[in-house]
């Protein structure tokens, strides 16, 4: 059998790519609510798995913060689901040369105002207010606190871990800190692992 093409080939090339790209964006716009949710379900495990998390819901940073006994749990579920609902998805149509179109994910505003704007991360108390999420996420190794030191001990404290006591300076310990541009949210969200699992999540809504 033979098939005779009437047509130039770059004309035939040219009804195979618009039909390709039609396809591509088709298939984007049915999946796209399924990778958003996908998406923030990943976030939510590389958020929930992070060091600075796991300190918070039981470990040191929730006495060195002066945390209330019982808020840290509730400070932990407010981060993970702020972080969760920021995850969006843009689309973009695919074009019939393919050299524009397909998805943006979101996973993060650069900005960190859906954290630094949670009253969860904030101790109110008689004396005043503490933004400790704000220095985790910004204050980097500088000093947070002047004259006064963490002591831990079980008991003591609005955390029943520990208490400021005077003399020396309090700074979020390095393992945990961060900066604007490098905190515990890049580096739960950030890296070539994540990006290997976005990658397969986007290969399969095409097999």
């Amino acid at each position: 059998m033979r098939i005779k093409l009437l047509d130039s080939t770059s004309v035939v090339q040219g009804r195979v790519n618009i039909a390709l790209a039609g396809m591509c964006n088709d298939v984007l716009k049915k999946n796209r609510y399924k990778i958003i949710n996908t998406c923030r379900r990943l976030a939510i495990g590389w958020i929930s798995e992070c060091p600075e998390i796991q300190a918070l819901s039981s470990g040191e940073l929730s006495g060195m913060f002066g945390l209330y006994e019982g808020s840290e749990i509730i400070a932990v579920d407010a981060i993970i689901s702020a972080v969760a609902q920021s995850v969006h998805v843009d689309l973009v149509l695919v074009n019939n040369s393919f050299t524009k179109g397909g998805l943006n994910i979101n996973f993060q505003p650069s900005t960190f105002i859906n954290l630094l704007s949670l009253t969860e991360g904030h101790v109110v108390y008689e004396g005043g207010d503490l933004h400790w999420l704000g220095w985790l996420l910004q204050a980097g190794d500088s000093m947070v606190v002047a004259n006064y030191r963490y002591h831990p001990s079980t008991g003591l404290g609005r955390s029943n871990k520990g208490t400021m006591g005077p003399g020396g300076s309090f700074r979020v310990p390095p393992e945990y800190s961060g900066t604007t541009d490098h905190n515990f949210i890049h580096r739960a969200l950030v890296g070539e692992s994540q990006v290997k699992v976005i990658n397969d999540v986007l290969k399969s809504i095409f097999l």
